[in-house]
């Protein structure tokens, strides 16, 4: 399998992550269109404070391949050469798409979307003004992974004109395939129960909760407001916690809800009970995590628990994360665009 993976070079976790494992299982086979800067070692501290969310987790990690720059400038020319090309990030690559689409067979082509918002291309209000003639895309055709997939009339941005009630009647475009945020499985570190010292990390993403714990420091929806400016001491903070807040941010996934269950702690997940079923994180339920609505049911969850049910929550949520890794994630991803 030889992967031509065309992204825009910026901070977006899906293709991220999704690239990190390619390039794990297929090596010199996965090619990335231009050079994935921030993916490769080493990278300067200058850089990597630069990067959302400090540059942790996902960046710096793989070694650069020198070889590829001979095949990164031809690849126009190499098209035919690719068993399968991955355009990433369709909303800000949608010109390219559109030139690709008319030179490549539609079985060849899958589209990445790791936006927030739920619907898909090209649905939306900037299209309709300035660009129209995308909304006639044909992109039933295509291979389009989503991560906050809500339902039909969402993804076709029709809950503004259509009742309520027949909302369910819209049903989801049959291309759409589900995907989710994958964490490097060098990332998960199997922390032993007995080295927990307190119950919550200082890095807080419920303000309520934060409020009501002292030495916290609430961070709200794309706030720079960081409290650790090195990895190691974020995770550090992460693996002497027993359970990770977390909560619907841009959208209800986040890469945050990797990196809690990665270090060892049992994720608390605010309203997760009303996350749409189809939308990512997927697999997450009362047997791996705690739901909650507000601090007071929090505190009685966690406080409630027994040290085996502990274990066993701690246990079930490493399960979940290891087959969340970028790798479990790559092979999924394959799997999907050979069956389509």
């Amino acid at each position: 399998m030889k992967v031509l993976f065309l992204h825009s070079n910026r901070v977006d976790y899906l293709s991220e992550g999704l690239f990190h494992g390619l390039r794990v299982l297929l090596g010199e086979n996965c090619v990335d269109v231009p050079r994935h800067d921030s993916m490769y070692a080493p990278l300067t501290d200058s850089f990597r404070s630069r990067l959302r969310g400090g540059g942790f987790t996902l960046y710096g990690l793989l070694e650069d391949i020198p070889e590829l720059a001979e095949a990164r400038y031809f690849w126009e020319i190499d098209l035919d050469s690719y068993d399968l090309i991955v355009i990433a990030n369709i909303w800000e690559q949608w010109q390219l798409f559109e030139k690709l689409s008319s030179r490549v067979k539609p079985e060849k082509l899958a589209i990445l979307d790791g936006q927030d918002p739920p619907p898909i291309f090209p649905y939306s209000y900037s299209n309709f003004l300035k660009r129209p003639w995308l909304l006639f895309t044909k992109i039933s055709q295509f291979k389009y992974f989503k991560r906050e997939m809500f339902n039909g009339v969402y993804s076709r941005k029709l809950d503004q004109f259509l009742p309520p009630q027949l909302h369910e009647w819209i049903p989801d475009p049959k291309n759409i395939i589900p995907i989710s945020f994958s964490i490097p499985e060098e990332k998960i570190w199997e922390e032993k129960h007995n080295s927990k010292i307190k119950d919550f990390p200082v890095y807080m993403v419920d303000k309520e909760v934060a409020s009501n714990i002292s030495e916290s420091v609430f961070s709200d929806i794309r706030s720079d407001n960081y409290c650790f400016f090195s990895e190691e001491e974020y995770y550090l903070d992460l693996r002497q916690s027993r359970f990770g807040i977390t909560t619907k941010r841009g959208g209800w996934d986040c890469l945050r809800h990797y990196e809690l269950a990665a270090n060892g702690c049992v994720l608390c997940f605010r309203d997760l009970d009303l996350k749409p079923k189809n939308c990512a994180p997927h697999g997450l339920n009362e047997s791996n995590c705690i739901i909650y609505h507000n601090y007071q049911e929090l505190i009685e969850k966690t406080s409630s628990l027994t040290t085996e049910e502990y274990l066993q929550l701690q246990e079930a949520s490493y399960q979940w994360i290891k087959i969340n890794s970028t790798k479990v994630r790559a092979k999924e991803f394959l799997q999907a665009c050979s069956e389509f």
